[in-house]
Parts: C-alpha cells; structure tokens; sequence
C-alpha cells in the first residue's frame, strides 16, 4: 500500500484511486503535467474518476508552487480553456 497524502486539513486519507492519481502526476513533467490538463478540456462527461483527477491535478499544481490564480482557486479549477506554462504561472492560451 503506498504512502496516505493528506490535503488541505489532514483530517482524512485519501482513496486509492485518488493516491493513484497524484503519484502519478508526481511522475510528470510540468509539460506532461500541462498536456494532463489540456487533455480534459473541454470534456463535458462527469465521473467520480474525473473529480478525483482534477484534484489530483489541482494538488499538484500547488505542490510545484504553481501559480493558477487565472484557471482557479483555493477550492476550484477551470478547463473550459487550455493553458500554458510562463514560468511558474498557468495562463489560458489564447
């Protein structure tokens, strides 16, 4: 069984599929980290899956000190558009 991560207030482990999730995009690339997101753009559908990803990316993205303040916040992400990387700041590709 792989390490318990704990996000936010450290009151509860994470699921495996979510742990799953993170590890893997650990595993990346700020550029594969970025094809990850823009991958899920535009993607209408909705699954427990996909919430469990898009936290893992929102995690990680606060893990690498990224600045997304132009897709999200403190509780959200945007992917109505895809993005870029300037640096350490995602910005919406025109």
């Amino acid at each position: 069984m792989g390490k318990t991560i704990f996000i936010k207030d450290n009151s509860e482990p994470l699921d495996e599929e979510t742990r799953e999730f993170i590890n893997r995009l650990m595993g990346e690339t700020d550029e594969e980290l970025i094809e990850s997101f823009n991958r899920d753009v535009g993607n209408k559908g909705w699954a427990t899956a996909r919430g469990r990803f898009h936290f893992a990316i929102r995690s990680e993205f606060i893990r690498r000190g990224f600045d997304f303040t132009a897709i999200g916040g403190p509780d959200s992400l945007s992917f109505n558009r895809k993005v870029k990387l300037v640096g350490k700041k995602i910005e919406p590709v025109e």
